[in-house]
């Protein structure tokens, strides 16, 4: 995660903290708090939607489009980790399978 960034230059400053936040706990999958991103995500999505409903014009489709950006990003991140974390299961049943059978 460390090579990807949540900020861009329309995000306001409550948001970047949350982002912050998010990346921090990215940074090392093998630390991180799911549940604590769960909620950093939940919260982040909350401030968007208010910050949308404050700006107007120009800064408002801006600020979206770039937003857009980082939801998918986001989202991308997401199932590569649903998708890793699929296989490592897989593997783990398939191992103790193959213990049962030399049993």
């Amino acid at each position: 995660m460390n090579n990807t960034v949540l900020n861009h230059p329309y995000t306001p400053a409550a948001l970047r903290d949350i982002n912050d936040k998010i990346t921090a706990q990215l940074a090392d999958i093998s630390t991180a708090d799911f549940s604590e991103i769960n909620r950093l995500i939940k919260e982040r999505d909350t401030l968007i939607r208010a910050h949308l409903s404050q700006v107007h014009g120009g800064a408002k489709e801006a600020f979206a489009n770039h937003e857009l950006d980082v939801n998918n990003k986001l989202r991308d991140l997401a199932q590569n980790l649903r998708d890793s974390t699929k296989d490592e299961v897989t593997r783990i049943v398939r191992g103790k399978a193959a213990i049962k059978k030399y049993k």
